[in-house]
């Protein structure tokens, strides 16, 4: 049964993070079309069996010319949105904040490295956080829940330790730590995850935990060493991801063309759709039975395991998604989401 709804308004941004997957898409970033917006939301309030809805995606979604409209027409959803922050001033008001269940927000640094990384200034950011907080204060709000998105790397670990003491006057929920995903060799050396032990790192998150106890706020920390166990958020959410072409594709990570490098193997992802909202409805290409055999082999974990296989360095089936070696496609025998050094947001 189909319970999670993630909705990409967008797939354009008015940042250029240095680590953002969006470098490598030789497409041009498009809005989703309004007749394709229409389908999506109009099958989504008509299903009782879809409870909660994400905005999100490879884009920013508070610069689609539907976010508000989309807010507005799926309140009643458990609705959530992940952001970068930069346009609540802009774009957000007490109709709109007063929809939404939770934002996630993306901050990878301090001022140098937010300022490198992205282009944002650190003090604008805190302050739009601050603007979101003003609007539930004066308008006696629960929600939005703020959690804050950290992908942490050699780079800018250490910046977590002041982050800390910023946030912990902004009302925060949660602060999610993920790992880099490198997408070029130049990052590759910058993870912080290993296939065998990690006794730095493990050192290293004990004293972020003591950190974040002192100052009240909640961790929610990744693995930093390859285990043998193995879930899919979105499968075991029973979610799906719509794009803004209105393709229907299983998760994040296989939503658009790219490429990874994992543990040194560059790795070409490509899309996969199970079809799209104009062809078919959601729900009848969730139940497809391509899609439902899916499913049912990520759950039970019949799918091979590439990062601990012996023959990993001599196998050619490595190199990109399509198919693994038991032939199921798409492959997701190198997905760094499942081994929780990743979180989908």
């Amino acid at each position: 049964m189909l319970r999670k709804v993630y909705i990409e308004l967008t797939d354009s941004c008015n940042l250029s993070c240095d680590i953002c997957f969006r470098h490598q898409w030789v497409h041009k970033p498009m809005d989703m079309y309004e007749n394709v917006w229409e389908t999506v939301v109009k099958q989504i309030k008509e299903s009782a069996e879809i409870h909660s809805v994400v905005l999100g995606g490879m884009g920013e979604p508070l610069l689609s010319p539907f976010f508000e409209k989309t807010v507005n027409e799926l309140r009643d959803k458990n609705l959530h949105v992940t952001s970068n922050a930069t346009l609540f001033r802009a774009k957000l008001t007490t109709d709109i904040v007063k929809n939404i269940h939770s934002f996630v927000v993306s901050i990878d640094g301090m001022q140098e490295q937010m300022y490198q990384g992205r282009g944002v200034v650190f003090d604008d950011l805190i302050s739009n956080l601050d603007f979101l907080n003003y609007l539930k204060k004066m308008n006696n709000l629960d929600n939005p829940f703020l959690d804050i998105q950290f992908v942490v790397s050699r780079k800018n670990i250490q910046d977590i330790f002041p982050l800390m003491d910023v946030l912990a006057s902004k009302n925060i929920r949660n602060i999610v730590i993920s790992h880099l995903v490198p997408q070029n060799e130049n990052q590759a050396g910058d993870i912080l995850y290993s296939r065998y032990e990690n006794k730095e790192m493990k050192e290293m998150f004990h004293k972020i935990k003591i950190h974040s106890f002192k100052r009240g706020l909640r961790m929610i920390l990744p693995e930093v060493e390859l285990k043998t166990e193995r879930k899919c958020a979105f499968v075991d959410e029973d979610s799906t991801f719509i794009t803004s072409s209105g393709e229907i594709v299983p998760c994040y990570r296989l939503s658009h063309p790219g490429r990874e490098v994992i543990f040194g193997r560059p790795k070409s992802i490509r899309q996969y759709s199970f079809g799209n909202v104009i062809n078919k409805t959601i729900l009848q290409l969730w139940d497809d039975s391509r899609y439902v055999s899916f499913r049912n082999k990520i759950h039970n974990n019949h799918i091979p395991s590439c990062p601990d296989c012996d023959l990993v360095d001599g196998c050619g089936l490595v190199h990109d998604t399509e198919f693994d070696c038991e032939g199921v496609s798409p492959s997701c025998s190198d997905c760094m989401w499942s081994r929780k050094f990743v979180f989908c947001s």
